[in-house]
């Protein structure tokens, strides 16, 4: 049977809501740990204290369970990131302030991080369209614009950045200095991050310093 075949349903728990808790916590501690190849729904079953028969009871397998992953975390970032004021700072402000919470929000829970280099390699294939995400996301997108629109317009950033160009650049870089510093030490024998307030400060200068005019 595959992780994604169905079963017969199961009687379930006094508690639904109290088992779907447990089941997706247990799914990140899985997919936080073995990615999404190298996790299985009976791994999940098995964290959760659950049979696998209830798992599917309430999921349909491991790319719902995954998506759960992602729409919690797609939620919670962009959340916290627009409670930003961007419109009451001035250009390079908002954008220093969003690069920051950015970079803390990856490196307080590195599950963040790693999910998105996972996505990387499976080129988002677990992702899907949510109305609540896609619209946090626009809103997002609408405030860096504005930012980097009104950076220019006072002849701070260049001519030839925009928002999305911003967002993009801002999360590789993150995810980078997170995720890949330790392959790197090993790779160059270097340990280039004994601070990681260093590393922080110099990622958020490297962005800011490109932003310039």
């Amino acid at each position: 049977m595959t992780d994604d075949q169905t079963t017969p349903r199961p009687r379930t728990a006094r508690d639904p809501a109290a088992t779907i808790r447990r089941i997706l916590e247990a799914a990140r501690e899985e997919f936080g740990a073995n990615g999404y190849d190298g996790t299985k729904v009976e791994h999940i079953a098995r964290r959760a204290h659950v049979s696998k028969q209830i798992v599917y009871f309430y999921f349909k397998g491991k790319d719902e369970l995954y998506w759960e992953l992602l729409k919690d975390i797609s939620l919670t970032t962009n959340e916290r990131l627009l409670q930003i004021p961007f419109e009451e700072l001035a250009p390079e402000d908002a954008v220093r302030r969003y690069i920051e919470e950015l970079y803390d929000i990856y490196a307080e829970d590195p599950l963040v991080g790693m999910v998105s280099l996972d996505q990387s390699l499976h080129g988002g294939a677990q992702l899907r369209s949510a109305n609540d995400i896609r619209r946090l996301q626009k809103t997002l997108a609408e405030h860096l614009s504005d930012v980097v629109r009104r950076g220019q317009e006072q002849g701070v950033f260049n001519a030839d950045i925009d928002g999305d160009k911003l967002e993009f650049m801002s999360v590789i870089i993150t995810v980078g200095c997170l995720s890949s510093s330790k392959m790197l030490e090993r790779y160059s024998g270097r340990n280039w991050q004994q601070n990681p307030a260093d590393t922080r400060a110099f990622a958020l200068d490297f962005i800011m310093r490109a932003l310039r005019r």
